[in-house]
């Protein structure tokens, strides 16, 4: 009895000091990136957009007809007076010839009018005919005139379809789309093209409605890819919103060579926000500080080497920074990377 005695003591001792060193176990303190909040007073904001022409048009025949000779390609370069695309002559040489023949019948019944009102004009005075009848032949002779102006108007027109048969370009630049086919049959006033003129370039954006009312008149543009930056005047904005993405076509002009400004190329728009007001206490965070837990938006404060919640009111976001308003100061500590994982008042090692 008393060796079982010793046993149970002895077990219940090493069962005691197992359950005592387990309790000292350490939890290992996660160890973490950190930044510091900084003024985001003279930061800019940007928004991607295209290189225009500033100048574009879309190309149509005069009068219509089969298109039997396709000469350019989109993406071509042309000059003024080059031609891009051609009818088929044989319908206008049938027009021609069916004006002069209108023309032609139309004088001679002018003609034949014009001498029957200066029969009856003569036996008129006579008294061997009815005025009434003089005064018919004379009506009948001015509308036979009017006929024939008509017909000879109708004719200068088909003569000129020699001309409206061939469409060319109507000043240098680059063919962005063809889109007429050999055998297609276009009307009058049909798109079979669209040039875009030499001259200046515009970047295109689309900006959000919030930020309409207050655009910069003056920024940058820079190719994308590429180090090539120039200056940038506000030209134009959209008269309305585009229905899909509730955004507003706006247009900058590129102060630059337009040769080094390639059409269609994707460009960033770099606009300085404003400082006036709230924006002036605006701060910049990384993307990857901002946590929300379930009371808004808000960053992990590091103090004493602990973590604590600071709420802060988002103003927008890019790929690498979140721009907000709060009431810590600029230099804060906070934690960069892995905010989700914490908790207050956790203490965190901040890694060189």
């Amino acid at each position: 009895m008393r060796a079982l005695l010793i046993s149970i003591l002895t077990t219940t001792l090493l069962v005691g000091c197992d359950a005592e060193q387990h309790s000292e176990k350490v939890t290992p303190v996660p160890k973490v990136r950190t930044a510091e909040i900084l003024s985001a007073q003279e930061q800019h904001w940007t928004l991607s957009g295209t290189v225009q022409s500033r100048r574009d048009a879309a190309l149509s025949f005069l009068i219509s007809g089969q298109i039997n000779e396709r000469l350019a390609q989109a993406g071509q370069r042309v000059e003024a007076g080059d031609v891009l695309l051609r009818l088929d002559p044989r319908d206008i040489r049938q027009q021609l010839a069916a004006a002069q023949a209108n023309v032609a019948a139309a004088r001679a019944q002018a003609e034949n009018a014009e001498a029957n009102r200066d029969r009856l004009a003569s036996l008129s005075q006579k008294g061997l005919v009815p005025v009434q009848a003089y005064e018919d032949a004379r009506a009948q002779a001015r509308a036979a005139r009017q006929s024939a102006k008509a017909a000879e108007a109708a004719l200068a027109q088909a003569s000129s379809a020699n001309e409206y048969g061939e469409l060319r370009a109507p000043a240098d630049g680059v063919l962005l789309e063809v889109t007429g086919e050999v055998g297609q049959v276009v009307t009058a006033g049909m798109p079979v093209a669209t040039l875009a003129y030499d001259g200046p370039r515009d970047i295109e954006v689309f900006v959000p409605e919030r930020r309409r009312t207050d655009l910069p008149e003056q920024a940058r543009v820079e190719l994308y890819g590429s180090d090539l930056q120039a200056p940038a005047q506000l030209r134009e904005v959209a008269g309305s919103a585009d229905p899909q993405s509730r955004s507003w076509r706006t247009r900058y002009s590129i102060e630059d060579d337009p040769q080094a400004w390639p059409l269609g190329s994707s460009a960033t728009l770099i606009l300085p926000s404003s400082t006036n007001g709230a924006a002036a206490t605006l701060q910049r965070v990384p993307v990857g500080a901002l946590i929300d837990q379930g009371q808004g938006m808000g960053v992990w404060v590091v103090e004493d080497e602990q973590v604590r919640w600071q709420a802060v009111d988002l103003e927008r976001m890019d790929t690498e920074f979140a721009y907000v308003h709060s009431q810590l100061p600029a230099g804060t500590t906070i934690i960069a990377l892995g905010a989700h994982l914490l908790e207050p008042g956790q203490k965190v090692e901040a890694l060189p």
